[in-house]
């Protein structure tokens, strides 16, 4: 029978690349987003991963349609830049309601469905901000520390199914993520901190402008998928972002913030 895929933030960015991918590779594909899309190939499937209620039925609808669920591509997601002290905590809210209780509703949506694959496989979506502190960006990698210690726990409790979980981190992704999210205004903003706020976030913007196209992460999320055995998590990225996950746990913590601070200046 034909695979069923469910990616999430089919509207934009890497979802918006993958959906196509897999139906392109032969698979019944359903793209979720808040905003109905028009992808070749693509089912749409209008949700918003942080209501768990409509996330509920848009899962119940695909089991009616199709009776199985074998891979969900959860790539929905959202940033934002701010420092702890001034950023509106309902904007680092709305940033962790999506990115982390997103992934969790996702999961407990779709997780019942999937251990009945044969082959089933969850691909989370998080961000080598998973892995460390950026500076002004705290909110963002607060949420996806914790949907890597999530997916950590995740793939232990799945343990003697036939279910394959693994974290994805991606770098800098050439997208219009930046120009859509949440960034607070530098003049919003305490003196001591404005001028290094501009530097990094001008420097976070160049850094995507010169990033990974969607369709190549997109491509690499597929061959990760077809994996007989996943990993707990994949790095994708430039050398030196891959090479920083590895970096970021050997040196000192106050060199590490250093080299880090460097980067984001």
């Amino acid at each position: 029978m034909q695979p069923v895929a469910l990616v999430t933030g089919a509207s934009s960015g890497v979802g918006e690349a993958l959906a196509p991918l897999l139906a392109q590779r032969g698979y019944k594909v359903y793209g979720m987003s808040r905003r109905e899309v028009d992808l070749p190939g693509v089912v749409a499937l209008p949700a918003d991963v942080a209501d768990s209620a409509a996330l509920e039925a848009a899962v119940a609808r695909i089991i009616t349609e199709t009776g199985r669920l074998d891979v969900v591509m959860h790539c929905a997601g959202i940033g934002g830049a701010g420092p702890v002290e001034q950023m509106p905590t309902e904007q680092a809210k709305k940033i962790i309601d999506t990115n982390f209780w997103g992934s969790w509703n996702i999961c407990q949506a779709t997780l019942p469905h999937l251990r009945k694959s044969e082959r089933g496989r969850l691909l989370l979506v998080g961000s080598i901000a998973g892995f460390m502190g950026i500076p002004f960006r705290s909110a963002y990698c607060a949420s996806k520390a914790a949907l890597k210690a999530m997916t950590d726990s995740l793939r232990m409790e799945v343990q003697g199914t036939d279910l394959q979980v693994a974290y994805i981190a991606p770098g800098d992704i050439a997208t219009n993520s930046i120009a859509t999210q949440y960034r607070q205004p530098v003049f919003d903003l305490a003196p001591i901190y404005q001028a290094r706020y501009k530097k990094a976030d001008d420097g976070m913007a160049d850094n995507v402008d010169h990033g990974m196209t969607a369709l190549y992460v997109a491509e690499t999320m597929y061959r990760i998928m077809e994996k007989e055995e996943l990993k707990p998590f994949y790095v994708i990225g430039a050398f030196v972002q891959r090479a920083s996950v590895k970096v970021s746990r050997w040196l000192p913590g106050r060199l590490w913030e250093k080299v880090l601070g460097k980067y984001y200046s």
